[in-house]
């Protein structure tokens, strides 16, 4: 059986925060919330291109087109603006930082890199480079570069929420977790609604199973209620910590707003197998997960595993030798379909 742990998330919340901007789910990519205004940045772009008809040398109409592509991931189209804006303006540095922001939405780390050395060359001082460098850094774990420019920043901006928000990611890095939190708080203090800085402070906490975890996630909520992350992360600790009908009740809210959302039918499927032993509610929700996810080999063994426990030993098996297909090497498999032969031949035993 498999769930999620917090302490193996926090690191891959920091990375993709850094890199997009948003929260992933743990463990997998993440589920975005159905609500997401494609539509409005449609209407926007709509207009943008109007403007730019009109005034095809504007640089800051090009970049503001970019960062609307970007937010629905249209990369090629972004690039092309950003180009433009560029074409425009060489020596702007604000296009250069969204030039950064695209590579990175990208994956793209190296170019990102070059891009903010470039505008470095520019304007030196310019705190959004240094920031965005700084993130950079970070991400390719090049800590104490980045907190070179962490430092610039803040001999000119003592109040700078993202700096304090960088620092706490390279400590909590580094393990050095109570001044991480100070960090992050210290982020917070700057900008009441520093929403990736509540989101580690909650994740810190929930690892420590610490009940502070659920202010910091209900603050983020605050700022962002409809974040599908968030909630999941909520849920997530309330199950870890043992609130197992807190937990049910956010997944299943989830789930009614996005019907596609597995991770949290296979949570609930999982606290029915392990906690509340209710086999059936579990068949039920991994059967869910399985029809909508075919090769998640953890839903086929542990519907499998709660057909044993129902001593239903040939669904069990047809269960385990599956997972066993999808993963050749997945050894819990093994070791059920091992615990089903020894269970079948003492009862042959006893039929004699």
């Amino acid at each position: 059986m498999k769930v999620i742990n917090f302490l193996r998330i926090v690191w891959t919340l920091l990375l993709l925060a850094l890199l997009a901007g948003c929260s992933p789910k743990p463990g997998a990519k993440s589920e975005k919330d159905k609500s997401h205004p494609l539509d409005s940045a449609a209407i926007n772009i709509a207009g943008l291109t109007e403007q730019i008809r009109n005034d095809t040398a504007n640089g800051d109409l090009y970049r503001a087109r970019a960062e609307l592509y970007l937010t629905i991931e249209k990369f090629n189209e972004a690039l092309n603006d950003i180009s433009a804006a560029l074409k425009a303006d060489s020596t702007n540095t604000e296009y250069y930082v969204t030039l950064a922001d695209i590579f990175l939405a990208q994956g793209k780390v190296q170019p990102a890199l070059e891009t903010m050395d470039k505008a470095l060359l520019l304007d030196s001082g310019n705190i959004p480079v240094l920031l965005k460098s700084a993130e950079i850094n970070v991400v390719i774990r090049d800590y104490k570069k980045a907190l070179g420019y962490i430092d610039k920043v803040m001999k000119q901006d003592d109040r700078q929420p993202k700096a304090f928000f960088l620092r706490g990611v390279v400590l909590l890095e580094n393990k050095d977790t109570l001044h991480s939190i100070r960090n992050f708080q210290r982020a917070i203090d700057a900008d009441q609604d520093y929403f990736d800085a509540y989101m580690q402070l909650g994740l810190i906490y929930a690892a420590a199973r610490n009940n502070l975890a659920v202010d910091y996630f209900n603050n983020a909520l605050n700022i962002q209620p409809g974040n599908t992350d968030v909630s999941y992360y909520l849920a997530m600790f309330y199950q870890e910590t043992g609130e197992y009908v807190k937990a049910i009740g956010i997944y299943e809210s989830l789930i009614n707003k996005n019907p596609e959302f597995y991770y949290a039918l296979y949570n609930i499927g999982y606290i029915n197998l392990v906690y509340l032993k209710d086999f059936d509610k579990a068949i039920e929700c991994f059967t869910k997960v399985i029809e909508m996810k075919p090769a998640y080999t953890d839903a086929w063994y542990n519907r499998g595993f709660a057909y044993e426990l129902k001593k239903e030993t040939e669904n069990s098996q047809k269960d385990y030798r599956k997972a066993l297909e999808l993963s050749p090497n997945y050894e819990k498999a093994v070791e059920g379909l091992n615990r089903i032969d020894e269970y079948l031949s003492k009862e042959r035993v006893k039929g004699k």
